[in-house]
């Protein structure tokens, strides 16, 4: 019992620096790359163990060298964290490092460099102490009878095995430094590259705006129009439009005052694509090309001062659209599926904006909605639908041998779309409070669906399914006629920018003739590969 108490300890203490590395990036905000990290520092370990049994004093360099760049690059990592809450790969942080002159990081350096070397020191100093203890305590005859106890062979096996995985991975090998450090730079050079392109895309929309603006309708003095650009919200888990759980009770609730439409369909089902097509003149077949004009440029050519209040971190949006915005302000700090930012952060930057005194007003709202890992997308008051629903849809996905993972994803996935129902909901009584403006408007539009067991065994963006492009759309605005839930007509939402500026009472001189979303005689006319599920190119 004593000896293995003992092997325990040399263990752990073989195993520090490791443990060091990944725990300071997972107690700082990072959890993932956290854990990743201590897996791939363990090599060093590997160093450690032929320094002892050598005892040569390259190994001993190698060793104390390995471990130094190792905490130095998780300290900068977690640095971001500490200071800002925020991910190294933010938006903010890419923009201001970007933005940064050579001359501006001299003068850095400067100003902190005792900083700089306190830390550089304190590190070093902190490397050699563990360095002096554990080659002092540590001999190699403790390595050779730890090696004879089956328990902590196993272990060791165990680790080797872990280490190798983790280079194999690719989201682990991503997060290696020498991987994540090269991927940083390239980031920044492209982000720099865009922001000159986008530069150029701007001019190239206020030149097209002035040219052909029109107004179709008097302008009001006072106007304010909301647009909500929703994230993988799909109409099929809508309980307004027929789903069968009770997902929308506070839009259920405003029916006689809005128009929901339920079978709309996003031209893709991906958010850049999708946002590049709703907010510009582009068709989908050139999604991934720069459009001459946008939405937001024919706003400001009318005089409209632009909002662009996001929830999501994504450099290119926040680019091509956040800084053409006067006031853009972001509140998630972390991309994509690690994000846990909820949408309810908007709230106060929302009532902000309403409360500008400037008398026409385009307010940008962009959610993280109902965006996988769907779980974090709702705060704990509204885990509703749990496993133990045992309702028509959790009967339905059992039926069709949905996989029990999948089925949990579908209940976090409802979850989010309710929570995201009382946003909408106060979005738009917070809008309709304000009587500032003598016109308002309202908008609601998804970037695209997504699928969640309804026709697949599979969760997540999907480009082969109908669900990862039906979409809703709501609409409100003061004096509207036509309200209720029509679960029939089919609108296209790439004509979202059209259809914006018809209710703001602007128009492209040049455009063609056509109908609205909210015209009787409107037509659904559909990008050239619709069905998009079936002609995905």
């Amino acid at each position: 019992m004593k000896a293995s108490f003992k092997h325990f300890n040399i263990l752990l203490l073989i195993l520090l620096p490791a443990l060091i590395t990944g725990g300071l990036l997972s107690i700082a905000g990072n959890l993932s790359d956290g854990l990743r990290l201590g897996f791939l520092s363990l090599p060093g370990v590997g160093l450690i163990w032929l320094a002892i049994k050598t005892q040569k004093k390259y190994w001993y360099g190698l060793t104390v060298l390995w471990w130094f760049a190792t905490w130095l690059d998780v300290l900068l990592r977690s640095s971001t964290w500490f200071l800002f809450n925020s991910d190294n790969e933010a938006y903010f942080i890419i923009e201001a490092i970007a933005n940064t002159s050579q001359q501006e990081t001299w003068e850095f350096i400067q100003l902190h460099l005792s900083t700089i070397l306190s830390v550089i020191f304190s590190l070093l100093c902190l490397l050699i102490i563990y360095s002096i203890s554990t080659f002092k305590l540590i001999k190699a005859h403790h390595l050779d009878q730890m090696w004879q106890s089956r328990i902590y062979r196993s272990c060791i096996v165990l680790l080797v095995l872990l280490t190798i995985t983790s280079y194999l991975m690719k989201p682990s090998r991503k997060v290696h430094p020498i991987i994540f450090w090269s991927d940083y730079q390239t980031k920044l050079q492209d982000f720099k590259n865009r922001i000159k392109q986008h530069q150029n895309v701007h001019r190239q929309w206020d030149i097209s705006a002035k040219q052909n603006l029109t107004l179709t309708k008097k302008q009001d003095e006072k106007q304010t129009h909301v647009l909500v650009l929703s994230e993988s919200l799909t109409s099929l888990n809508l309980g307004v439009c027929g789903y069968q759980r009770e997902t929308t009770p506070e839009l259920a609730k405003k029916l006689d005052e809005l128009k929901i439409f339920c079978n709309a369909f996003s031209p893709s089902p991906s958010t850049i694509n999708a946002l590049r097509v709703l907010l510009t003149e582009n068709p989908a077949s050139a999604h991934d090309q720069y459009s001459s004009e946008s939405v937001l440029a024919y706003a400001r050519a009318a005089g409209y001062k632009i909002y662009w209040l996001s929830n999501q971190d994504d450099s290119y949006l926040s680019s091509l659209f956040g800084s053409y915005a006067d006031t853009a302000v972001y509140k998630n700090t972390r991309s994509g599926r690690s994000s846990h930012s909820l949408d309810e952060k908007l709230i106060p930057v929302y009532q902000q904006a309403l409360a500008d005194p400037d008398p026409k007003k385009l307010i940008i709202l962009h959610l993280i909605g109902a965006h996988p890992n769907y779980k974090e997308r709702y705060s704990l008051a509204f885990n509703k639908f749990t496993g133990d629903s045992n309702d028509a849809v959790e009967l339905d996905l059992k039926n069709r041998n949905i996989d029990p993972w999948v089925r949990s994803l579908r209940n976090d996935y409802d979850n989010a779309v309710l929570y995201e129902d009382s946003l909408l909901a106060r979005f738009l009584d917070d809008l309709k409070a304000d009587n500032n403006s003598d016109f308002r408007s309202f908008m609601v539009v998804s970037d695209h669906g997504n699928e969640v067991g309804h026709e697949i065994d599979y969760a997540g963006h999907s480009p082969n399914t109908k669900a990862g492009y039906q979409v809703p759309v709501i609409m409100w605005h003061d004096n509207m006629q036509v309200t209720g839930v029509n679960k029939e007509k089919m609108l296209n939402t790439a004509e979202l920018d059209n259809n914006l500026m018809h209710i703001m009472g602007l128009k492209n001189k040049t455009a063609s003739p056509q109908s609205y979303w909210l015209d009787r005689d409107y037509r659904f006319t559909p990008e050239v590969n619709w069905p998009y599920w079936q002609n995905k190119s």
